[in-house]
């Protein structure tokens, strides 16, 4: 009988272990779909995730539709989202499930935010949506979104060597902003966050309805800002320096800024000619300066009546908080869902 070669005997015995270790990576990976129902649009994700190292493997499919809900909500008499915009958010869930049912994922679950927590409404409107789409669906404080918006930041990034102290994730949307980073406490990391009220919508219908003195309708713009420009940003610092908590203050200097959410990855990165994976408070003053004359007519895009506002709400924070950089990652709430 043929002898095994004495050179070949290890290379065998590594074959069992070779196939145990695929067959663990290959039980380890489970198709997951994620739904972010922010203030101002509906974000939905599918990936394959290592359940085993709680991490994204691959993204399959993501999609984002515009559903102007805090407009909504702050033109409605009675605190209620009306059934014009839960018929158009139903829609939009809708559709993005029934793509997402085609990776055939084993869970569809997603979180409502700001606008839900606001609205009188709010969790009967949750119910029904989930109840349509069939996925599972709840209402998430504000703390909770900036701890959900810290660790999708943190999938995003995908790098082992990053500690929680090393970053701070700022996370901007229609109706909310959170600042979220951690720092030792006791001898253990302990998340210190700014729950922020000022944030994309709002600020469009400040400038509108009381620096431009014009009535607030589901359609305002505030476009072109012009001169106001730099009565809006000196609203926006005075606002940053007295509503961010001293904690976050004398840490953010110490911190990498991590950028996430509509306003900085959409908006923001967007207006930039070469929509760059970070930008600087020179570069964002500068890019601010030729958009606020802007109209309507002369930007593209969905979110066309906040995009200039949002530019001098960042540019207004980064000024107020001595915030020299802000780098950008592709993240929302969803990257924290599916790694949850």
């Amino acid at each position: 009988m043929m002898q095994t070669s004495r050179h070949l005997r290890p290379m065998l015995a590594l074959v069992p272990i070779l196939f145990s270790s695929f067959a663990l990576a290959q039980n380890c990976l489970q198709t997951r779909a994620a739904i972010d129902i922010g203030s101002g649009s509906t974000k939905i994700a599918v990936a394959e995730v290592d359940t085993c190292q709680q991490r994204i493997h691959k993204m399959l499919f993501q999609q984002q539709l515009p559903v102007a809900y805090n407009d909504a909500l702050m033109h409605s008499a009675d605190q209620r989202l009306p059934e014009s915009v839960i018929k158009q958010g139903l829609a939009a869930i809708t559709q993005e499930v029934n793509v997402a049912r085609r990776f055939h994922p084993v869970s569809i679950r997603g979180v409502g935010t700001a606008v839900f927590r606001s609205a009188e409404n709010g969790p009967q409107v949750m119910t029904l949506f989930a109840q349509h789409s069939g996925a599972s669906l709840r209402i998430i404080s504000q703390r909770q979104e900036a701890l959900l918006g810290f660790a999708s930041a943190k999938a995003t990034l995908n790098d082992p060597s990053l500690k929680d102290d090393d970053i701070l994730v700022w996370d901007i949307g229609g109706g909310s902003m959170q600042m979220t980073t951690f720092y030792q406490k006791d001898g253990k990391m302990t998340p210190v966050i700014y729950q922020g009220k000022l944030a994309s919508v709002t600020l469009k219908n400040y400038i509108i309805s009381l620096l431009q003195n014009k009535p607030l309708q589901a359609d305002s713009s505030p476009n072109p800002i012009g001169t106001q420009a730099e009565n809006v940003l000196k609203f926006v610092r005075f606002y940053a320096d007295n509503d961010v908590d001293p904690t976050i203050k004398s840490l953010i200097t110490q911190r990498k800024v991590i950028g996430i959410g509509g306003v900085h990855d959409y908006s923001l990165r967007d207006q930039f000619v070469n929509k760059p994976n970070s930008y600087t408070l020179s570069g964002l003053t500068a890019l601010a300066a030729e958009q606020v004359n802007k109209s309507d007519d002369q930007l593209s895009g969905d979110y066309r009546a906040t995009d200039i506002s949002n530019l001098l709400l960042v540019e207004g924070y980064m000024q107020a908080l001595n915030i020299p950089q802000v780098t950008l990652a592709k993240a929302s709430l969803v990257q924290g869902l599916l790694t949850e």
